[in-house]
This record gives structure tokens, C-alpha cells and sequence, in this order.
């Protein structure tokens, strides 16, 4: 696999991060994250439909790594899964699909490194405006995902304390094109499973499924 030092030689990445009361309570949240290959411009890609959308399950441990603008976009720190993302815009690139930009959105936005934590927040918050998948954001959500032509990848996990929130998503996104790896809907395998083996047995799996162009 491409080693972290090479892949940020070829990507930025720019989160957008804000906070939010929800319920009484106070939340760090990141709504989008954009890779973007170098040679473009990152700012310039916020506005414009991403070649790829890939659905995750949360930001996680996800920071800025300077101050946010007015807008709430800083450049962000990647963490692994999307080190892996980014390998697979190389395999695209490979095979004559031009993948330079990958846009993140999640469904949950809450910066919870710990899975359970998240899990606890999902169960008793009442107000879903965390969820870009919330109806209270239809909008946001559109021009997240771009026009029809843009794939969606489904890849948030697992977990079976997701399943509202990914139903939600499937149902969104059902009239895309959808790559991803399901053994029964509404579950999705994520990027980047514990074992090095499974992470490069769904690099290969993901790789087979991309578009191929002349």
C-alpha cells in the first residue's frame, strides 16, 4: 500500500467544522470533508460536485489543523480510513476514471472517537439535525451529493446501532450509482476493518466494482 507521506503528497483535505446545542447539549461536530487532489483548488471544490461520495459512519477524532475561516473550513488531519480513500482514487486514476476529488459526509456528524460513545449519543438524542440525512437539511444533502451522475460509496460499518440513520441513507441515495460491499442491506463494510488482510481485500473488491473509461 502506498505509504501516508506519498498520499498527502498527492491530496489536501479540508474539513468544515462547527458546533452545535442539540438536546441541551453541546456538540463538536464536522458536517463535510473534501479530498481533493493537488493541482486543484481546494476552496474552488467546496462549491463544485465532488467525482465521488462517500458515505462514512462519523467524523471521529477528525480536527482542524489551523483556525476555521468564517465559514467553518479549516484544512483537516486525515486519519487512516481516508488514507484509504485516497488509494482508491489512485486505482481509479489507474483504470482511465480521472477520481480527483472525494467528498466525505457521514451519518452521524459528531466528532466521537469512540464508537460507543456515538452509539450512547444515537440512542438518546432526540433532535437528528446531527444527521445530514435529517429531513431538517434535504437541502445541504443535494448539493452534498451533486447531480445524478455522481456515484455515492456506502461504507459506514457494521454496526447495528447504525441501522436508522443508514436506512435513511440508502433511501437517499437509491436512484444513484452505488458502489459498496453489503451482505444484507443496511450494512456496509468499512474501508478499514482491524486485519491488514481485509483492508486490502476490499481495496481489491472496491477496485473491481469502480467504472473503467477508455
Amino acid at each position: 500500500m502506498s505509504a501516508a507521506a506519498g498520499l498527502l503528497a498527492r491530496f489536501d483535505v479540508h474539513g468544515r467544522y462547527y458546533d452545535a446545542v442539540l438536546d441541551g447539549r453541546r456538540f463538536a461536530l464536522r458536517s463535510h470533508l473534501e479530498i481533493v487532489e493537488r493541482g486543484l483548488d481546494p476552496v474552488a471544490a467546496r462549491a463544485r460536485p465532488a467525482d465521488l461520495v462517500a458515505v462514512m459512519m462519523n467524523p471521529g477524532a477528525s480536527r482542524p489543523l489551523a483556525d476555521l475561516d468564517a465559514d467553518g473550513w479549516a484544512p483537516a488531519l486525515p486519519d487512516r480510513t481516508q488514507y484509504q480513500l485516497m488509494r482508491l482514487a489512485l486505482r481509479a486514476q489507474a483504470q482511465g476514471w480521472a477520481l480527483r476529488h472525494i467528498r466525505v459526509i457521514n451519518l452521524s456528524d459528531l466528532r466521537t472517537p469512540k464508537s460507543a460513545e456515538l452509539f450512547a449519543a444515537l440512542a438518546t438524542l432526540a433532535d437528528d439535525r446531527h444527521s445530514i440525512f435529517s429531513p431538517a437539511r434535504a437541502g445541504e444533502l443535494a448539493r452534498a451529493l451533486g447531480p445524478a451522475r455522481v456515484p455515492v460509496l456506502r461504507a459506514w460499518g457494521l454496526a447495528r446501532e447504525l441501522a436508522p440513520l443508514a436506512s435513511k441513507a440508502i433511501a437517499a441515495t437509491s436512484s444513484r450509482r452505488v458502489l459498496g460491499l453489503t451482505d444484507r442491506e443496511p450494512f456496509y463494510r468499512h474501508p478499514l476493518p482491524q486485519r491488514a488482510d481485509l483492508q486490502r481485500a476490499w481495496l481489491d473488491a472496491m477496485t473491481r466494482q469502480l467504472p473503467v473509461r477508455d
